[in-house]
Protein backbone atom coordinates (compact mmCIF):
# COMPACT_ATOMS: atom_id res chain seq x y z
CA UNK A 1 0.00 0.00 0.00
CA UNK A 2 1.44 3.35 -1.01
CA UNK A 3 1.94 6.12 1.49
CA UNK A 4 -0.65 8.84 1.20
CA UNK A 5 0.50 12.13 -0.23
CA UNK A 6 2.06 14.34 2.41
CA UNK A 7 -0.13 17.08 3.71
CA UNK A 8 0.89 20.59 2.74
CA UNK A 9 2.51 22.53 5.53
CA UNK A 10 -0.07 24.31 7.56
CA UNK A 11 -0.30 27.99 6.96
CA UNK A 12 -0.13 30.20 10.01
CA UNK A 13 -3.40 31.92 10.65
CA UNK A 14 -3.55 35.26 9.00
CA UNK A 15 -3.51 38.15 11.45
CA UNK A 16 -6.80 39.94 11.89
CA UNK A 17 -7.19 43.16 10.01
CA UNK A 18 -5.59 46.09 11.77
CA UNK A 19 -8.94 47.67 12.48
CA UNK A 20 -10.30 44.46 14.10
CA UNK A 21 -7.38 44.42 16.52
CA UNK A 22 -7.99 48.06 17.33
CA UNK A 23 -11.70 47.45 17.85
CA UNK A 24 -10.88 44.52 20.15
CA UNK A 25 -8.58 46.77 22.15
CA UNK A 26 -11.27 49.43 22.49
CA UNK A 27 -13.79 46.79 23.54
CA UNK A 28 -11.42 45.33 26.13
CA UNK A 29 -10.60 48.81 27.47
CA UNK A 30 -14.28 49.61 27.75
CA UNK A 31 -14.85 46.37 29.68
CA UNK A 32 -11.85 47.20 31.90
CA UNK A 33 -13.39 50.57 32.81
CA UNK A 34 -16.68 48.86 33.68
CA UNK A 35 -14.96 46.23 35.82
CA UNK A 36 -12.75 48.76 37.62
CA UNK A 37 -15.70 51.03 38.22
CA UNK A 38 -17.61 48.19 39.87
CA UNK A 39 -14.62 47.13 41.98
CA UNK A 40 -13.96 50.67 43.21
CA UNK A 41 -17.65 51.17 43.99
CA UNK A 42 -17.74 47.94 46.00
CA UNK A 43 -14.64 48.82 48.04
CA UNK A 44 -15.88 52.37 48.62
CA UNK A 45 -19.33 51.25 49.80
CA UNK A 46 -17.87 48.58 52.10
CA UNK A 47 -15.34 50.91 53.72
CA UNK A 48 -17.85 53.73 54.06
CA UNK A 49 -20.36 51.32 55.60
CA UNK A 50 -17.76 50.11 58.11
CA UNK A 51 -16.95 53.71 58.95
CA UNK A 52 -20.62 54.53 59.57
CA UNK A 53 -21.10 51.45 61.76
CA UNK A 54 -18.03 52.29 63.82
CA UNK A 55 -19.14 55.90 64.24
CA UNK A 56 -22.60 54.79 65.34
CA UNK A 57 -21.10 52.34 67.84
CA UNK A 58 -19.23 55.02 69.81
CA UNK A 59 -22.27 56.55 71.55
CA UNK A 60 -23.76 53.10 72.13
CA UNK A 61 -20.58 51.93 73.85
CA UNK A 62 -20.42 55.16 75.84
CA UNK A 63 -23.91 54.68 77.22
CA UNK A 64 -23.73 50.89 77.63
CA UNK A 65 -20.95 50.88 80.20
CA UNK A 66 -19.72 53.59 82.49
CA UNK A 67 -16.62 51.66 83.45
CA UNK A 68 -12.98 52.29 82.61
CA UNK A 69 -12.78 49.74 79.71
CA UNK A 70 -15.54 51.69 77.96
CA UNK A 71 -13.12 54.58 77.49
CA UNK A 72 -10.70 52.34 75.63
CA UNK A 73 -13.44 50.86 73.50
CA UNK A 74 -14.64 54.31 72.46
CA UNK A 75 -11.07 55.39 71.74
CA UNK A 76 -10.49 52.23 69.69
CA UNK A 77 -13.64 52.78 67.66
CA UNK A 78 -12.63 56.38 67.02
CA UNK A 79 -9.19 55.23 65.88
CA UNK A 80 -10.75 52.68 63.54
CA UNK A 81 -12.87 55.41 61.97
CA UNK A 82 -9.71 57.36 61.25
CA UNK A 83 -8.02 54.29 59.76
CA UNK A 84 -10.98 53.56 57.49
CA UNK A 85 -11.01 57.18 56.33
CA UNK A 86 -7.30 56.91 55.63
CA UNK A 87 -7.89 53.86 53.42
CA UNK A 88 -10.70 55.70 51.63
CA UNK A 89 -8.44 58.66 50.90
CA UNK A 90 -5.45 56.52 50.01
CA UNK A 91 -7.36 54.39 47.51
CA UNK A 92 -9.45 57.24 46.07
CA UNK A 93 -12.18 54.64 45.57
CA UNK A 94 -15.09 57.04 45.17
CA UNK A 95 -13.26 59.29 42.72
CA UNK A 96 -11.99 56.32 40.68
CA UNK A 97 -15.42 54.69 40.69
CA UNK A 98 -17.08 57.82 39.31
CA UNK A 99 -14.31 58.52 36.80
CA UNK A 100 -14.22 54.96 35.47
CA UNK A 101 -18.02 54.82 35.27
CA UNK A 102 -18.16 58.09 33.32
CA UNK A 103 -15.51 56.80 30.90
CA UNK A 104 -17.29 53.48 30.45
CA UNK A 105 -20.58 55.23 29.74
CA UNK A 106 -18.91 57.58 27.24
CA UNK A 107 -17.38 54.60 25.43
CA UNK A 108 -20.74 52.78 25.40
CA UNK A 109 -22.40 55.87 23.93
CA UNK A 110 -19.69 56.11 21.28
CA UNK A 111 -20.16 52.46 20.39
CA UNK A 112 -23.92 53.01 20.08
CA UNK A 113 -23.50 56.01 17.79
CA UNK A 114 -20.96 54.13 15.66
CA UNK A 115 -23.16 51.02 15.38
CA UNK A 116 -26.20 53.09 14.44
CA UNK A 117 -24.27 55.32 12.02
CA UNK A 118 -25.68 58.29 13.91
CA UNK A 119 -24.30 61.57 15.19
CA UNK A 120 -20.82 62.28 13.88
CA UNK A 121 -20.82 58.93 12.00
CA UNK A 122 -23.81 59.78 9.85
CA UNK A 123 -21.93 61.68 7.19
CA UNK A 124 -18.28 60.56 7.14
CA UNK A 125 -16.48 58.21 4.80
CA UNK A 126 -14.05 56.72 7.33
CA UNK A 127 -16.33 55.72 10.21
CA UNK A 128 -13.79 53.26 11.60
CA UNK A 129 -11.06 55.88 11.82
CA UNK A 130 -13.39 58.41 13.42
CA UNK A 131 -14.57 55.83 15.96
CA UNK A 132 -11.00 54.96 16.93
CA UNK A 133 -10.02 58.63 17.24
CA UNK A 134 -13.04 59.51 19.37
CA UNK A 135 -12.59 56.49 21.68
CA UNK A 136 -8.91 57.31 22.04
CA UNK A 137 -9.81 60.89 22.98
CA UNK A 138 -12.23 59.62 25.63
CA UNK A 139 -9.62 57.27 27.12
CA UNK A 140 -6.87 59.90 26.96
CA UNK A 141 -9.14 62.38 28.72
CA UNK A 142 -9.81 59.84 31.45
CA UNK A 143 -6.10 59.26 31.91
CA UNK A 144 -5.52 63.00 32.31
CA UNK A 145 -8.37 63.31 34.83
CA UNK A 146 -7.08 60.31 36.78
CA UNK A 147 -3.58 61.77 36.96
CA UNK A 148 -4.95 65.13 38.12
CA UNK A 149 -6.99 63.39 40.84
CA UNK A 150 -3.94 61.47 42.07
CA UNK A 151 -1.79 64.60 42.10
CA UNK A 152 -4.46 66.53 44.00
CA UNK A 153 -4.74 63.74 46.59
CA UNK A 154 -0.96 63.68 47.01
CA UNK A 155 -0.78 67.44 47.50
CA UNK A 156 -3.62 67.31 50.07
CA UNK A 157 -1.70 64.65 52.04
CA UNK A 158 1.37 66.87 52.14
CA UNK A 159 -0.61 69.83 53.51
Amino acid sequence: MADPAPLPPSMPPSPPPKSATTFDRITSQSKWYGDKSQKNRTVYVRLKSAQLILAAAIPVVSVAAASNPQRWTSAGLGALIGIVEGFLQLGQYQQNWLLYRATREALKREEFLYSAGAGPYASVDNKDGLYIERCDAIMSGENSKWLATQQQAASEKKS
